[in-house]
């Protein structure tokens, strides 16, 4: 996903999902009221209200796993110093829980990595986009296995 696809679905998200804030991933609440970062919050109740056959992102078919998603949350900056801060939280974050690694892809100057995390009561998949000197995070939280984000990948591959 390149910063002009991220853009116009992180414009189409703000318009239609301004909510509170509720299962959020502490890491990421600092940058909502950052003016050098884009900040979106979905709930589960907006995520039910669209339904999960209109539940897509660019190049996903999130449907299968729409009613298994509690929250997204997305940042995006392009100012060199906070999109570091972006890295730097996301490789913490990585670091201090466990997250494993689902795929990595270098392509000229960016990179892509997925990360995952079973817990407990929730799982949490981490989608981070370093191109140049911005900073893309899209985070999912909610009650999916790691079958279920395999089987989004098979879906987008056999496409």
């Amino acid at each position: 996903m390149n910063t002009k696809q991220l853009k116009s679905a992180l414009a189409a998200v703000m318009m239609l999902f301004c909510l509170q804030a509720s299962a959020q991933m502490e890491f990421i609440e600092k940058y909502e009221d950052n003016k050098k970062a884009t900040y979106v919050y979905v709930g589960k109740a907006m995520l039910q209200m669209v339904g999960a056959k209109q539940f897509s992102m660019p190049g996903r078919d999130m449907s299968a796993i729409a009613d298994k998603i509690n929250g997204i949350q997305i940042i995006t900056s392009e100012d060199a110093t906070t999109a570091a801060k972006i890295k730097a939280d996301v490789a913490e974050e990585v670091k201090k829980h466990g997250y494993e690694v689902l795929m990595k892809a270098n392509e000229e100057d960016t990179k892509r990595t997925i990360y995952f995390l079973q817990g407990k009561k929730e799982s949490y998949v981490l989608m981070s986009v370093a191109e140049g000197e911005s900073a893309n995070l899209i985070a999912f939280t909610g009650t999916f296995t790691m079958e279920d984000i395999a089987n989004l990948t098979k879906e987008e591959d056999q496409q």
